[in-house]
């Protein structure tokens, strides 16, 4: 009787593994079928929200703040918040855009102009519109909530919002320029809390993740005089 060589029994093994396959298939063709059109369809779904829905909202909001923007720059602050009665002001394209890159930006900078003014309330509502997910003006309205309530002397509010605009800095792009100052400041109402230890703490974290900024020489002294 002739030995079966290796080659052989690769090729019976694949027949083999073929055979089921198509048995498996054709057994669960329905159940597949419903699996792979369910999946092209929230594909097709998707992409037409995108093309038909977001893209088309996302620039006719880069269209409307332009305007109000260039007023913001210039420091022609009431135009830039309410407009100049034929473009939009930034209050405006923070309610009426929502969802768009240009309202997240519209709502930073609207709460800047409320905080400027002694406005905190309603300049942490307009802070708590930014999308978080973006790495800069994400932190830096969490920062602005944190000036809020330290503002309004709200210290506890305040530690908690330089935190986590620290801890969103630190993890972003800008974690170099944007997180040592966010630390420092929630070290400063830590010890206007009296919680000492956890300052030293922040200021230590400066010090030892931050040693290039700017307030590694301030964060250290600070924090040995404690």
């Amino acid at each position: 009787m002739a030995k079966k060589n290796a080659k052989d029994e690769t090729i019976i093994n694949v027949d083999e593994v073929y055979t089921k396959t198509e048995q498996f298939v054709d057994k669960n063709r329905k159940q597949l079928t419903l699996v792979l059109g369910g999946a092209a369809v929230i594909i097709l779904a998707f992409m037409g929200y995108r093309m038909l829905v977001q893209l088309p909202a996302e620039n006719a909001a880069e269209e409307a703040i332009f305007q109000a923007e260039h007023y913001f720059a210039m420091d022609s602050l009431d135009l830039a918040q309410y407009g100049d009665g034929f473009s939009a002001g930034l209050e405006e394209i923070m309610e009426n855009y929502s969802g768009t890159n240009a309202a997240s930006r519209a709502a930073y900078q609207v709460g800047v102009l409320n905080r400027d003014a002694g406005l905190f309330e309603e300049a942490i509502q307009a802070f708590d519109k930014v999308a978080l997910n973006d790495d800069v003006f994400g932190p830096m309205s969490l920062a602005g909530m944190g000036d809020c309530y330290s503002d309004l002397e709200d210290y506890t509010h305040a530690a908690e919002y330089f935190s986590k605009a620290a801890d969103a800095a630190d993890a972003g792009l800008a974690g170099k320029v944007l997180a040592p100052s966010y630390h420092y400041k929630q070290a400063i109402t830590l010890i206007e809390l009296g919680r000492t230890e956890e300052a030293k703490d922040v200021l230590s974290h400066i010090a030892s993740e931050h040693p290039n900024s700017r307030l590694y020489p301030t964060a250290v002294a600070l924090g040995e005089s404690l």
